[in-house]
C-alpha cells in the first residue's frame, strides 16, 4: 500500500467522488472551508492506494506547526474493502507516515450515548482501538454532536489527556473561526 497527498485538485476530485458518498451530509464540511485549510497548510489530504493507484482508503488530517498532535479529521476505507484489514494497515501507514512529525494523531469518535446509530459508534470505536487507539477521558460537542476523543499513537509515547485537551482545542480555534467557535465547539476532560 502506498500513501500519497493530494494537491488543491486532487483533494477537490476526492471530495466529489468519495467522501459526499462515504459521508452523512451532517458530518461532511463544505469544500470552500477545507480549501481554506489547505491554502494556509494545514490540511493533509492523503490517499492509500494500490500499486496501481487505486484508492482503498483516505484521511484528511489537520497538523499544525510545532504541536505535538494532529487531528484526523476524516478517514474512509473503500466501501467493497471494508473488513478486509485495509483500514488497519492504511492507520498503521498514516502513523508512521507523521511519526517524524507527531507523537500523536487524535480520533473523534461519535459518543455511543448520542449516536443516530449507537452499535455503529461502537463498531468504529472498537475498530480503532484493535488498530492500535488508545482510549483517552476527554470528549468534545462539536455543533451539538458528541464525540469521544482516541489518541493515535506515531510512536512508543502517550501523551497525557491534558496535553491532548490543549492539542485539540489548539487544532479546532484555527480549524473553526469566531464567532462559530465560541459555545459550538466544547471539550470535556483534562
Amino acid at each position: 500500500m502506498r500513501i500519497r497527498l493530494l494537491d488543491a485538485a486532487g483533494a477537490r476530485q476526492l471530495y466529489e467522488s468519495r467522501m459526499a458518498r462515504d459521508f452523512p451530509p451532517g458530518e461532511l464540511k463544505p469544500f470552500a472551508a477545507m480549501e481554506e485549510l489547505l491554502a494556509a497548510g494545514l490540511y493533509e489530504p492523503l490517499t492509500f492506494t494500490d500499486d496501481a493507484g487505486a484508492v482503498l482508503a483516505y484521511a484528511w488530517q489537520v497538523v499544525l506547526p510545532g504541536q505535538q498532535a494532529g487531528l484526523v479529521d476524516y478517514f474512509a476505507v473503500r466501501s467493497d474493502l471494508r473488513g478486509s484489514g485495509i483500514g488497519t494497515r492504511a492507520l498503521h501507514l498514516l502513523q508512521a507516515h507523521y511519526a517524524p512529525r507527531l507523537a500523536a494523531l487524535l480520533l473523534e469518535c461519535e459518543h455511543p450515548a448520542e449516536a443516530p446509530d449507537a452499535a455503529i459508534a461502537r463498531r468504529r470505536i472498537g475498530f480503532y482501538l484493535r488498530a492500535g487507539a488508545r482510549a483517552t477521558a476527554l470528549e468534545s460537542r462539536v455543533f451539538g454532536a458528541r464525540y469521544s476523543i482516541l489518541q493515535l499513537p506515531c510512536g512508543e509515547t502517550l501523551l497525557p489527556d491534558g496535553t491532548l485537551n490543549t492539542a485539540l482545542q489548539t487544532l479546532y480555534s484555527r480549524m473553526v473561526p469566531q464567532p462559530y467557535y465560541r459555545g459550538s465547539v466544547i471539550f470535556y476532560g483534562n
